[in-house]
């Protein structure tokens, strides 16, 4: 079963959430709330069959052009994008004078 149907709250946003919606009212909340989507991360590649990345995802984008490509460059770019905005939160950070 995908994770998200076993823990909805996983991925849960507050109705009519948008990009400047704050979700977290504290450090604590949203770190308790990464650490539970971090360890939901691990748990769905420990369980992920070998030839899942091989396995070719068919869709369409939100501009309705079709893609097609394996699942593991749908996964390189997850985890990449993931990186990419802690990153951004690293400079963010900085340059508010955080260590």
């Amino acid at each position: 079963m995908p994770l998200a149907r076993r823990n909805p709250s996983l991925l849960d946003l507050p109705a009519g959430s948008q990009l400047d919606t704050g979700l977290f009212e504290n450090w604590q909340a949203l770190r308790g709330k990464r650490e539970a989507l971090d360890a939901a991360i691990e748990t769905w590649v420990a369980d992920m069959p070998d030839s899942y990345p091989q396995f070719i995802m068919r869709y369409s984008n939100s501009k309705g052009i079709e893609r097609t490509h394996p699942a593991w460059q749908a996964m390189t770019h997850f985890f990449n994008h993931q990186t990419h905005h802690r990153g951004q939160a690293t400079t963010l950070l900085t340059q508010a004078g955080v260590d």
